[in-house]
Protein backbone atom coordinates (compact mmCIF):
# COMPACT_ATOMS: atom_id res chain seq x y z
CA UNK A 1 0.00 0.00 0.00
CA UNK A 2 2.89 2.44 0.83
CA UNK A 3 4.69 1.90 -2.92
CA UNK A 4 1.18 2.09 -4.43
CA UNK A 5 0.65 5.60 -2.78
CA UNK A 6 3.99 6.57 -3.87
CA UNK A 7 3.39 5.56 -7.51
CA UNK A 8 -0.11 7.67 -7.38
CA UNK A 9 1.44 10.78 -5.69
CA UNK A 10 4.60 10.77 -8.51
CA UNK A 11 1.79 9.92 -10.97
CA UNK A 12 -0.39 13.47 -10.01
CA UNK A 13 3.04 15.60 -9.63
CA UNK A 14 3.86 14.52 -13.28
CA UNK A 15 0.65 14.82 -14.56
CA UNK A 16 0.36 18.25 -12.88
CA UNK A 17 4.23 19.05 -14.16
CA UNK A 18 3.37 17.91 -17.40
CA UNK A 19 0.08 20.64 -18.02
CA UNK A 20 3.08 23.00 -17.23
CA UNK A 21 4.77 22.05 -21.10
CA UNK A 22 3.46 24.81 -23.34
CA UNK A 23 5.51 27.77 -20.40
CA UNK A 24 8.50 28.97 -21.49
CA UNK A 25 10.51 32.20 -20.75
CA UNK A 26 9.64 35.62 -23.23
CA UNK A 27 13.29 35.82 -23.85
CA UNK A 28 13.77 39.19 -26.06
CA UNK A 29 11.28 40.23 -28.61
CA UNK A 30 12.02 40.21 -32.57
CA UNK A 31 11.12 42.25 -35.51
CA UNK A 32 11.37 39.51 -38.40
CA UNK A 33 9.23 40.79 -40.60
CA UNK A 34 10.77 44.57 -40.37
CA UNK A 35 11.80 45.00 -43.82
CA UNK A 36 12.90 48.29 -43.06
CA UNK A 37 16.22 51.01 -42.95
CA UNK A 38 16.50 53.50 -40.51
CA UNK A 39 18.84 56.67 -40.17
CA UNK A 40 19.42 58.07 -36.47
CA UNK A 41 19.24 61.41 -36.61
CA UNK A 42 20.83 63.09 -33.34
CA UNK A 43 20.59 66.67 -32.52
CA UNK A 44 22.21 67.44 -28.91
CA UNK A 45 20.95 63.99 -28.10
CA UNK A 46 24.10 61.69 -28.22
CA UNK A 47 23.88 59.00 -25.15
CA UNK A 48 20.20 57.97 -26.44
CA UNK A 49 21.18 58.31 -30.10
CA UNK A 50 23.94 55.60 -29.51
CA UNK A 51 21.74 53.65 -27.31
CA UNK A 52 19.18 53.66 -29.65
CA UNK A 53 21.36 52.78 -32.45
CA UNK A 54 22.68 49.62 -30.68
CA UNK A 55 18.82 48.23 -29.95
CA UNK A 56 18.16 49.07 -33.18
CA UNK A 57 20.56 46.77 -34.96
CA UNK A 58 20.03 43.88 -32.26
CA UNK A 59 16.63 43.66 -33.56
CA UNK A 60 17.90 43.80 -36.84
CA UNK A 61 16.68 46.85 -38.24
CA UNK A 62 19.29 48.01 -41.11
CA UNK A 63 20.79 51.23 -39.81
CA UNK A 64 21.98 53.41 -42.97
CA UNK A 65 22.70 56.70 -43.73
CA UNK A 66 20.27 58.94 -44.74
CA UNK A 67 20.74 58.73 -48.36
CA UNK A 68 19.83 54.82 -48.21
CA UNK A 69 17.06 55.00 -45.70
CA UNK A 70 13.60 54.37 -46.14
CA UNK A 71 13.05 56.30 -42.35
CA UNK A 72 14.73 59.06 -40.41
CA UNK A 73 14.32 58.62 -36.58
CA UNK A 74 16.08 62.55 -34.90
CA UNK A 75 16.71 62.27 -31.27
CA UNK A 76 16.40 65.76 -29.83
CA UNK A 77 17.29 67.46 -27.03
CA UNK A 78 18.71 65.17 -24.53
CA UNK A 79 18.78 67.02 -21.68
CA UNK A 80 19.76 65.72 -17.50
CA UNK A 81 18.15 67.51 -14.74
CA UNK A 82 19.61 66.79 -11.21
CA UNK A 83 17.35 67.60 -8.38
CA UNK A 84 17.95 67.00 -4.51
CA UNK A 85 15.38 65.20 -3.01
CA UNK A 86 16.44 65.18 1.28
CA UNK A 87 19.05 66.20 3.35
CA UNK A 88 21.05 64.36 5.83
CA UNK A 89 19.83 65.47 9.40
CA UNK A 90 23.52 64.97 10.59
CA UNK A 91 25.50 66.76 8.69
CA UNK A 92 22.85 68.91 6.33
CA UNK A 93 24.59 67.42 3.05
CA UNK A 94 22.63 65.71 0.26
CA UNK A 95 21.74 62.24 1.01
CA UNK A 96 19.17 61.69 -1.85
CA UNK A 97 19.34 62.79 -5.45
CA UNK A 98 16.76 62.20 -8.42
CA UNK A 99 18.17 62.03 -11.93
CA UNK A 100 16.06 63.05 -14.43
CA UNK A 101 16.40 62.43 -18.27
CA UNK A 102 14.27 64.03 -21.38
CA UNK A 103 14.87 63.74 -25.17
CA UNK A 104 12.57 64.53 -27.57
CA UNK A 105 11.82 62.33 -31.09
CA UNK A 106 10.13 61.79 -34.34
CA UNK A 107 9.89 59.74 -37.14
CA UNK A 108 9.74 60.34 -40.91
CA UNK A 109 9.92 58.72 -44.26
CA UNK A 110 12.48 59.73 -46.13
CA UNK A 111 10.59 62.22 -48.02
CA UNK A 112 9.96 63.65 -45.29
CA UNK A 113 6.15 62.69 -44.19
CA UNK A 114 5.72 62.91 -40.88
CA UNK A 115 4.97 59.15 -39.35
CA UNK A 116 5.46 60.23 -35.37
CA UNK A 117 5.67 63.44 -34.40
CA UNK A 118 7.72 65.03 -31.87
CA UNK A 119 6.91 63.30 -28.91
CA UNK A 120 8.80 63.89 -25.25
CA UNK A 121 10.08 60.66 -23.28
CA UNK A 122 11.31 61.66 -19.75
CA UNK A 123 12.54 59.03 -16.94
CA UNK A 124 13.51 59.63 -13.44
CA UNK A 125 15.64 57.60 -10.93
CA UNK A 126 16.86 58.57 -8.05
CA UNK A 127 19.90 57.40 -5.90
CA UNK A 128 21.23 57.64 -2.24
CA UNK A 129 24.32 59.99 -1.71
CA UNK A 130 26.85 58.15 0.41
CA UNK A 131 30.54 60.18 0.41
CA UNK A 132 31.86 57.22 2.48
CA UNK A 133 31.05 54.82 -0.11
CA UNK A 134 34.12 53.19 -2.23
CA UNK A 135 32.52 52.94 -5.52
CA UNK A 136 32.00 56.86 -5.34
CA UNK A 137 28.61 58.45 -6.13
CA UNK A 138 29.94 60.18 -9.25
CA UNK A 139 30.84 56.99 -10.72
CA UNK A 140 27.20 55.77 -9.84
CA UNK A 141 25.35 58.76 -11.34
CA UNK A 142 27.30 57.71 -14.53
CA UNK A 143 26.36 54.47 -14.35
CA UNK A 144 22.54 55.41 -13.66
CA UNK A 145 22.29 58.32 -16.44
CA UNK A 146 23.86 55.36 -19.17
CA UNK A 147 21.55 52.89 -17.74
CA UNK A 148 18.65 55.53 -18.14
CA UNK A 149 19.40 56.47 -21.71
CA UNK A 150 19.16 52.46 -22.47
CA UNK A 151 15.65 52.70 -20.84
CA UNK A 152 14.81 55.32 -23.32
CA UNK A 153 15.73 53.76 -25.63
CA UNK A 154 13.96 50.75 -25.05
CA UNK A 155 10.50 52.47 -24.72
CA UNK A 156 11.69 54.33 -28.05
CA UNK A 157 11.97 50.89 -29.99
CA UNK A 158 8.75 49.69 -29.15
CA UNK A 159 6.84 53.10 -29.71
CA UNK A 160 8.82 53.08 -33.35
CA UNK A 161 8.74 49.67 -34.40
CA UNK A 162 4.77 49.70 -34.12
CA UNK A 163 4.63 53.18 -36.40
CA UNK A 164 6.78 51.35 -38.98
CA UNK A 165 4.44 48.03 -38.74
CA UNK A 166 1.63 50.49 -38.79
CA UNK A 167 2.55 52.64 -41.86
CA UNK A 168 3.71 49.64 -43.70
CA UNK A 169 0.14 48.49 -43.05
CA UNK A 170 -1.03 50.94 -45.19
Amino acid sequence: MFNLRHILVTLVICALLSACGGWRLRGTTTYDNMDVSVHVKQKNALNVSNSLSRQLALYDIDLVGRAKADFILTTANESYERRLLSVSTQTGKAREIELIIKVDFDLRTASGALVLPIETYTTRKDFIFDETSIYGTNENEKVLKRSMSEEIATMLISRVVSALKSYQAR
